[in-house]
């Protein structure tokens, strides 16, 4: 099966019917996950939660520590470790089935953003409160209802009396806020995975099939201190710097309008961007500062290879500062550090994007777009590390990274119907083993 086209339509109806009628603990089950402040380092709380949901189930649960995985410390996107992986595991259990199917994995992260600003909230960030058909908090809309979505789709097919002929595997990971390292990288580089991959992200239900590249960059500039009495004896870096930050806003302006993927422009926004998003100067008012450090984020398309972006980058810097005599004996410096995501893509025909197309119609009642995600999503380590092709697709983003996060529940509803038709039409059924006629009623006599 492929298409919902494919799947009967008593299941169909039977399938959403479960969904309707599990949708409310799924909301209380959201909710619990949003009470637990799983910023990254402090996921551990959180999975144990959620593999004592899946053993309630029924599945077999199995931990995987990323200091565990052999080599992973040498692949090219292991941006370092921050804190220390022990206590914090990534959690999968399958749901096997009858071995005549094509396998299927959802992968969902469980670690979020902090809160920022709590005076900016009109409610409690990890409250996790139902109110007005909202769930409410940090990692209600990005991503905890849609981890709740995966498990309950699970007890939808139960309670649908649908037993599937190809495994289906629950994977939640740590860090994908971070850059995924300790999370779907770990999991992709152990394997093994399966023969599709739908993270249901934050995507307003639409499917995205492709994704930015993403590099962080710093750049050091120096100057020399002196007392603020007897400035022109020093060098300000700060003033120094600002050539340089002038030369990135350039390039950015430049790339948005020279790089395009119509894939990332169907909402208005830019294929790439580049952003300075820190800068670390001095230490007294008094001083001249001595040192000044630009961090910021670019991005590159499909078609660009990161060697590209940051040979442009560095030479930005470099032209920036080429008149300036100072500079011949203080080169700025340019380090890249942190994330250092590539960028990946599946092709338009993939069979799982079909799948996940129709089935998203058929919930939905609109066909959902193949759009690209202008920054990094954990899809990349399974096309590039497990061959294996994967997309997201999954409710609204409702203020996420920001104040006031929340996920409607009518959505979270949608989602897990979704995620359980996926899961048949792309696993097929095992008529020996499901109870249908039981599930939808036709066995009364």
């Amino acid at each position: 099966m492929n298409t919902t086209e494919s799947i009967d339509s008593a299941v169909r109806q039977s399938v959403r019917a479960a969904a309707a009628d599990v949708v409310d603990d799924a909301a209380t089950f959201t909710g619990a996950l949003v009470r637990e402040r799983s910023v990254r380092g402090n996921e551990g709380q959180v999975q144990e939660r959620i593999a004592d949901e899946l053993r309630e189930i029924g599945l077999a649960v199995e931990l995987l520590e990323a200091g565990d995985v052999q080599g992973i410390e040498d692949h090219p996107e292991f941006g370092g470790a921050a804190d220390s992986y022990r206590g914090r595991p990534n959690v999968s259990a399958t749901r096997a089935g009858a071995g005549d199917g094509r396998s299927l994995l959802f992968n969902g992260h469980i670690d979020v953003v902090p809160e920022g600003d709590r005076d900016q909230w009109s409610f409690d960030p990890f409250g996790g409160e139902i109110t007005d058909g909202e769930i409410r908090g940090r990692g209600a809309s990005d991503m905890k209802g849609g981890v709740a979505a995966m498990i309950y789709a699970v007890r939808t097919l139960e309670q649908a009396g649908i037993a599937l002929a190809g495994d289906l595997t629950l994977q939640t990971v740590i860090e994908e806020e971070a850059g995924g390292f300790g999370g779907s990288l770990a999991t992709a580089l152990a394997g093994p995975t399966a023969d599709a991959v739908v993270i249901p992200e934050p995507t307003d239900f639409d499917c995205w099939i492709a994704n930015d590249g993403v590099s962080y960059f710093r750049v050091t500039v120096a100057g020399k201190s002196a007392h603020a009495a007897n400035t022109d004896s020093g060098v300000n870096a700060i003033t120094k710097a600002a050539p340089i930050h002038s030369a990135l806003v350039d390039l950015h302006e430049t790339r948005k309008e020279t790089v395009h993927d119509d894939r990332f422009e169907r909402d208005g926004e830019n294929t790439v961007s580049l952003n300075v998003g820190c800068l670390h100067a001095g230490e007294w008012p008094s001083s001249v500062p001595d040192e000044a450090v630009l961090e910021g984020r670019v991005s590159h398309a499909p078609a660009e290879t990161r060697a590209t972006i940051r040979e442009q980058v560095e030479a930005a810097v470099s032209d920036a500062v080429a008149d300036d005599r100072w500079f011949d004996e203080h080169p700025p410096a340019v380090e890249w550090f942190g994330w250092r995501g590539r960028s990946a893509e599946i092709d338009g025909d993939e069979p799982i994007l079909e799948t996940v197309q129709s089935v998203g119609e058929d919930v939905m009642g609109e066909r959902p777009r193949a759009i690209g995600f202008p920054g990094g999503i954990d899809t990349r380590f399974f096309v590039h590390d497990a061959d294996t092709p994967a997309l997201c697709f999954g409710p609204g983003a409702h203020n996420i990274h920001g104040a006031d996060e929340y996920l409607p529940v009518d959505e979270l509803e949608d989602t897990i119907a979704a995620l359980a038709l996926i899961a048949v039409a792309w696993c097929g059924i095992d008529d020996s083993a499901s109870d249908l006629a039981n599930a939808t009623g036709e066995g009364d006599a």
